[in-house]
Formats: structure tokens, C-alpha cells, sequence
């Protein structure tokens, strides 16, 4: 009998598979309803205080595996630029300043769920490392490249 995984499982074997690439503490991991999101088109977002993951549980419900593993890449690797920025080590410095900056003065995208308003946001550093640690990854290990937006390609 073939064992069936949800979407949670996904998102704790992405989270620990992108956690031991990059070699730091894995975050912790929650779910919510898109209701409790100020967006409720966002599929996740890193929380720095917490060292936390939050998933939106109505998008992971109805998306495949493949996507909640290219999230889960996304958003430790936000993990891990927060995690250069607090011990300022790993990158180099004036990656760790735009970081930093960017962490501190973070453009979040509109609630349209359309990157032409989004421009900002996809263009910030931090936001186009983690989409091509994403990218590179997802070809890497499942040979499976990911929609890169317009704006910053």
C-alpha cells in the first residue's frame, strides 16, 4: 500500500531539506487559515522574531507537493539571510547590509496577486536571492525549473 503524505509533511521535509542546504537551525513550522493573514493570497512568510514559518493552510490545501517544496526553499532561505544578518557572518558584508536594510524597510507585496503591482517587492535583494536559491534547487533536485516573474528576469 502506497503511504500518503499531506501537505505538511511537504512543508517539514522542505523545510528540513533547505535548512540542512544551507546549514542553519531549522525553523519552526506553523500553519493558519488565510483568514488570519493580512493577505490572504500569500502562500507564507518568514517571521525573524520567531525563527518561524507560516504556511497559509487553504493555499497548501489545494496546491501540489512541488510547490510547497519551491516555498519552503523560498522562505528558508529567508531564514538563512536573517540568520547572516544576525551573526553577520557567511556573506559578505555589503550583502548583509542591503539584507539588513531591506529586512528593516521590507516592501510586502499587494493584495492583487499581480506582479506588475508587485515590482517592488520582487525587486528587493532579498526577494530575488531566495527566488533563485529556489530556482537553482528545484532544477537540482527534482529537474523542475519554476516560474521566474517577469520583473526581475
Amino acid at each position: 500500500m502506497r503511504e500518503t503524505y499531506s501537505f505538511f509533511d511537504f512543508a517539514s521535509i522542505g523545510v528540513q531539506a533547505a535548512s540542512k542546504i544551507l546549514q542553519i537551525k531549522e525553523p519552526s513550522i506553523y500553519f493558519n487559515k488565510s483568514t488570519d493573514f493580512s493577505n490572504p493570497n500569500i502562500s507564507s512568510f518568514y517571521h525573524k522574531s520567531t525563527h518561524s514559518i507560516v504556511f497559509n493552510e487553504d493555499w497548501a490545501a489545494q496546491v501540489d507537493e512541488l510547490e510547497i517544496i519551491v516555498t519552503c526553499f523560498h522562505e528558508t532561505r529567508h531564514a538563512y539571510q536573517y540568520h547572516c544578518i544576525k551573526t553577520n557572518s557567511i556573506e559578505d558584508e555589503e550583502t548583509i547590509k542591503i539584507w539588513k536594510r531591506e529586512f528593516e524597510g521590507y516592501n510586502k507585496p499587494s493584495n492583487t496577486n499581480d506582479s506588475k503591482n508587485d515590482e517592488a517587492y520582487l525587486k528587493q535583494a532579498i526577494e530575488i536571492d531566495a527566488i533563485a536559491f529556489a530556482y537553482h534547487h528545484m532544477k537540482e533536485l527534482f529537474d523542475v525549473k519554476v516560474k521566474i516573474p517577469e520583473e526581475i528576469n
